[in-house]
């Protein structure tokens, strides 16, 4: 056999075979989810922070990036004020980066479970005395 014709057989063979390794690596890969109040969410549009009464969170995130250890959106973060009381409280808003980390493994699944929300402008968050940045982790027993 030439040596044309085996090295047409060999990168014909690297090309049929490269996407299914691909496709392989993508599938062992497993997936990160955020644990939302006892349910897995992937790239969730929104987290709470206290589920009783969801008087704290982000909404409408956007993810920049997601991976298994990491994510990172911005978003609408929220805090409500509770005055006169939660039913009828004010939410207070500002816009935010989240940082998802932290992953560990869960009910059989990876969740990245601390959260990290900062004011994008610097400012201080609501609901913050004087800081720009708070984080909270989410429960291990409701994944």
């Amino acid at each position: 056999m030439s040596m044309k014709l085996r090295a047409s057989i060999v990168l014909s063979l690297c090309a049929l075979f490269s996407p299914i390794a691909i496709a392989n690596v993508s599938a062992a890969t497993p997936t990160s989810y955020y644990n939302d109040c006892g349910y897995p969410e992937y790239k969730p549009q929104s987290l709470t922070e206290y589920c009783a009464d969801a008087g704290t969170g982000v909404t409408k995130i956007k993810w920049s990036s997601w991976t298994n250890t990491k994510a990172t959106g911005t978003g609408s973060y929220y805090v409500n004020q509770c005055n006169p009381n939660c039913a009828d409280g004010k939410l207070i808003w500002a816009k935010v980066r989240v940082v998802l980390s932290s992953p560990k493994i869960t009910h059989g699944k990876r969740y990245l479970m601390t959260v990290s929300v900062s004011t994008i402008n610097g400012k201080t968050l609501p609901g913050e005395s004087k800081s720009s940045i708070t984080t909270w982790v989410t429960d291990y027993w409701m994944g």
